[in-house]
């Protein structure tokens, strides 16, 4: 996956999307591309000289979770 930006900033611009398009529908490739996004953060978060991102990894899984919900 090729990403523009550091993950941190990846997930946070991420969150607020998915923030802001609750209760909307959403395309799918966007979809695809959060669910990539955690994927590859994952990845990332495993390494132990990587910039830590847990935080930002379980907030993105939460919106889209609560996305799933309803």
């Amino acid at each position: 996956m090729q990403i523009a930006g550091t993950i941190r900033a990846n997930l946070r611009a991420a969150i607020a999307s998915a923030k802001r398009q609750r209760g909307r529908s959403v395309h799918g490739d966007t979809i695809t591309h959060w669910h990539r996004l955690l994927e590859y953060s994952r990845r990332i978060d495993r390494h132990p000289s990587s910039e830590p991102v847990s935080d930002l990894i379980a907030e993105l899984e939460t919106e889209m979770d609560r996305r799933q919900a309803h």
